[in-house]
């Protein structure tokens, strides 16, 4: 079998800072550009790079897309801002062409793993069990995803309320498929920022005016590392008559409640669709 025709097994090949996207990371919007969870875990994959500290979980990212990211060779450059025992600020690039596409800043801070690993921490929420089956958005012949992609391939989700097709709100069940980087263990804070964007998907809605809605940005906060490798999304759109809104998802795990996505949401131009959605 020829290379081409293999399945990918990454979202990335890698050589040094340079990042390969395979197939996986293909968005419905235009299949040669990334989809922005691919994009989160580009720019996290530098982040976590530069930042090895064990004794550091990350606290915030927020990450600012300047640009549709074309599925091309992307340099993945990360610089520690600020250096700590306690706190540690990292930013990262993600450039095409010496021009940066996506920037993204992440504090890291110092945790107790011990109190985590004996069950001290507040239970916020009570887990929710989730379902036997996974829900498939590629079955849906009027949406115009990629195969392979990163809606249908890269990630698994296993509805409660609502799914990626269907107007939200939404609460979903999510777990990366697949690592980052191949040949690269994918640590629970890489595939958290791999899925956050997800969240816009789970509980997407038009604006009052009826457009489809895009988001430029991402911030993810959390409290605590990830538990497992499921994490579930509540997330619902506000939005204004003005055409701009924001999507708010809520992060649990079956420890419990753990953080929050927020992503801004701005009306997408006429010619920028997905075919059965605007």
């Amino acid at each position: 079998m020829a290379e081409r025709d293999r399945a990918p097994v990454s979202l990335f090949n890698r050589d040094g800072s340079t990042l390969y996207p395979t197939l996986l990371t293909r968005g419905p919007w235009d299949h040669g550009f990334l989809h922005g969870g691919a994009v989160c875990a580009a720019v996290g994959w530098a982040l976590e790079s530069a930042q090895p500290d064990p004794a550091l979980m990350l606290s915030r990212l927020t990450v600012e897309i300047r640009s549709m990211v074309p599925l091309v060779p992307l340099q993945a450059v990360a610089t520690v801002l600020k250096g700590g025992q306690r706190t540690k600020v990292v930013e990262a690039l993600l450039v095409h062409d010496d021009r940066p596409l996506v920037r993204a800043v992440s504090q890291w801070v110092r945790y107790d793993p011990a109190a985590l690993a004996t069950g001290r921490e507040a239970k916020s929420v009570a887990a929710i069990s989730r379902p036997e089956r996974a829900n498939d958005p590629g079955a849906r012949l009027d949406l115009n995803y990629p195969r392979p992609g990163f809606n249908c391939d890269a990630v698994e989700l296993r509805p409660i309320r609502g799914n990626t097709e269907d107007e939200g709100p939404g609460l979903v069940w999510v777990r990366l498929r697949h690592p980052v980087v191949a040949g690269e263990a994918t640590s629970p804070a890489l595939a958290l920022m791999a899925m956050a964007d997800l969240g816009v998907a789970v509980g997407w809605q038009r604006s009052p005016r009826g457009a489809a809605f895009i988001n430029p940005d991402l911030t993810l906060q959390v409290n605590r590392p990830m538990q497992g490798e499921w994490v579930l999304m509540a997330s619902r759109v506000h939005a204004s008559a003005a055409g701009v809104g924001f999507c708010e998802t809520v992060l649990s795990d079956d420890a419990g409640l753990f953080g929050r996505v927020l992503q801004s949401q701005v009306e997408a131009p006429e010619e920028l669709s997905i075919a059965g959605i605007t």
